[in-house]
C-alpha cells in the first residue's frame, strides 16, 4: 500500500498549510522542506513516516528563509497563537530548539518548552497534525497570509 500526505498539511504544494505558505512566499527556499521521511526517519518513530493503520504522513517541514520572506520562527509563533485560539489540528510544532503541543496531548497546548532532539530545527519548522482523519484531513484554511 502506498502512502499519502495529510490533506491539512497540503499534499500538492497548492493546498493545505503548504499551499498557504507557498502563496504568501512564492520565492522562498524549499531546501529543508519535507514530508515523507528519509531512511533515518524510517528507522525511528516519526510523524514523517506513514502510519501503519492508514499510510498517512502527518508531518511537514518548512524551510526558514529570511532572505525570501519566510521567517519560520515567526511562523511557529503565529501557529502557537492559533493553537491558543482553539486550532485543533496541531499535534506539535518544533522550531529553533523549542517545541509546543497542540490540544489533546500530554503537555499543555501552546506552551513552549525546550527541545533537545538531535535536530534543533533551526533551519526549518516542523509541524505535525493529530492522527485522526477529522484532523489530518481537515482542509479548512489555516489563515496564514
Amino acid at each position: 500500500m502506498s502512502w499519502r500526505m495529510a490533506r491539512a498539511l497540503g499534499p500538492t504544494g497548492k493546498d493545505g498549510l503548504l499551499g498557504e505558505i507557498n502563496a504568501a512566499h512564492p520565492n522562498r527556499s524549499k531546501v529543508s522542506d519535507g514530508g515523507i521521511g528519509d531512511a533515518r526517519h524510517a528507522a525511528s518513530t516519526s510523524d514523517h513516516n506513514p502510519c501503519k493503520c492508514c499510510r498517512v504522513v502527518t508531518a511537514r517541514d518548512f524551510t526558514h528563509d529570511l532572505k525570501n520572506g519566510f521567517d519560520s520562527y515567526k511562523f511557529a509563533e503565529w501557529l502557537r497563537h492559533r493553537v491558543l485560539a482553539g486550532e485543533q489540528r496541531v499535534k506539535y510544532v518544533i522550531s529553533n530548539r523549542r517545541i509546543f503541543s497542540g490540544h489533546g496531548q500530554k503537555f499543555p497546548a501552546g506552551q513552549w518548552r525546550a527541545y533537545s532532539g538531535s535536530n534543533p530545527h533551526a533551519h526549518h519548522v516542523h509541524v505535525s497534525v493529530r492522527h485522526d482523519k477529522r484532523h489530518f484531513d481537515d482542509e479548512a484554511p489555516w489563515g496564514y497570509k
